[in-house]
């Protein structure tokens, strides 16, 4: 007889006679008199046990109280690459084990082999890099975002134009921004954003929501993504009144464009912001490790009560992160038709990639809010708008 046939039955027979010597001090609840219908399985290497009826879940559960005369199938389920070797105990052989449990039953269950699982491959880019427009289903209206070269963000997913009906009748447009998306394993993302601002004079807190997933190539070689998008808007007045665009469906595609890259290029950039089409101007100085000179010339601001006003904006210096990206905020104090304000500025973007004629691109949003200190509590916001720029040399 070889030693490994030797050392398995001495295992399983260790396993079978601590289980009932376990069972016969009572360590199942009682003392020997009062032991109950029990059964009591130990498993010996990788695998696990299961019962019909449930009861035995081992490891984890491996003894049950089962009504006297019960007839209980016990599954071995080998795992990790391993092998179901045998029974021991109540049964024997590599067959399926029924007991009948009517006092105290002990069953071992023996498994060998397995491997180590390996660890999963590196993953490479989870989506195709590159610039993609589309549009909802809700208005046709577009819809842009940006995919690094890692292949495993989105950056600024915007829609331009959303429609919302509201409370009581009506209805309003607004967008739709979110700046970062990470992009899953299986290549599906989501994200929610909210703001609070204001909205025609009372305050009101907006909330985006965007899923999606990267899909195959279209009929012209181009990667595609699809998905869903909302906007929420709820005014804080106490009315309850609010506004949603429900559910609505987009899709976009990869656009013709240089290849791809994460450098920031130094040079001038212009552009364009969402609100009021106005344009938008900032530099990146030599060695590209900051934008400086950020500035809107005409900011539109609605006030509490109603009614609003117009300012510029200026950021005069922001580093550049290392994932390309460059956030700033600033403030100042003065005067708003002789009465005293405070004003603060805020901006975060991110550099892109380049266009089809191979110009460098940034988006982000900005954002200026307005204080009234004259002790009435009066506000004015642009709430967050969106802005996209190119470089110009």
């Amino acid at each position: 007889m070889g030693s490994n046939t030797v050392r398995t039955r001495l295992l399983i027979g260790v396993g079978v006679a601590t289980i009932a010597a376990a069972g016969a001090a009572g360590a199942f609840g009682g003392s020997r008199a009062a032991i109950q219908p029990t059964l009591a399985v130990a498993v010996v290497g990788p695998g696990s046990v299961r019962s019909t009826p449930a009861g035995i879940a081992c490891p984890g559960k491996c003894s049950a109280t089962f009504s006297s005369g019960t007839s209980v199938l016990l599954s071995a389920n080998a795992r990790g690459g391993s092998r179901f070797l045998r029974w021991g105990g109540n049964c024997a052989g590599t067959r399926a084990c029924r007991v009948r449990v009517s006092g105290l039953a002990a069953v071992a269950a023996q498994f060998a082999g397995g491997t180590t699982p390996k660890p999963p491959p590196a993953q490479g880019a989870l989506a195709q890099p590159g610039s993609y427009s589309g549009r909802n289903s809700q208005n046709g209206n577009g819809i842009t975002f940006y995919v690094p070269t890692e292949g495993r963000t989105i950056l600024t997913f915007v829609l331009p134009l959303v429609s919302l009906s509201c409370t009581g009748g009506g209805g309003i447009s607004d967008h739709l921004d979110i700046l970062k998306i990470p992009v899953r394993s299986d290549g599906s993302f989501s994200a929610t954003a909210a703001q609070d601002g204001m909205l025609r004079g009372l305050d009101v807190r907006f909330t985006y929501s965007v899923s999606g997933r990267f899909e195959g190539k279209d009929n012209t070689g181009a990667a595609t993504a699809s998905g869903v998008h909302r906007v929420d808007i709820e005014y804080k007045d106490g009315t309850g009144r609010k506004c949603t665009s429900n559910q609505q469906t987009w899709t976009a595609s990869r656009v013709p464009q240089a290849a791809a890259t994460d450098a920031v290029e130094a040079g001038g950039y212009a552009g364009r912001n969402s609100q009021n089409g106005n344009g938008i101007s900032f530099s990146v100085p030599a060695g590209a490790r900051s934008v400086t000179n950020f500035s809107l010339p005409l900011v539109s601001l609605s006030c509490t009560g109603g009614g609003g006003t117009s300012t510029p904006l200026k950021i005069l210096q922001m580093p550049v992160n290392a994932d390309r990206s460059f956030t700033g905020t600033t403030s100042e104090t003065g005067l708003l038709r002789g009465v005293p304000v405070k004003s603060t500025y805020s901006v975060t973007g991110y550099f892109e990639g380049k266009t089809a004629a191979g110009t460098a691109t940034a988006s982000g949003v900005f954002r200026e809010d307005m204080e009234y200190t004259d002790g009435s509590g009066r506000r004015c916001t642009s709430n967050d708008q969106y802005w996209t720029a190119t470089r110009t040399g």
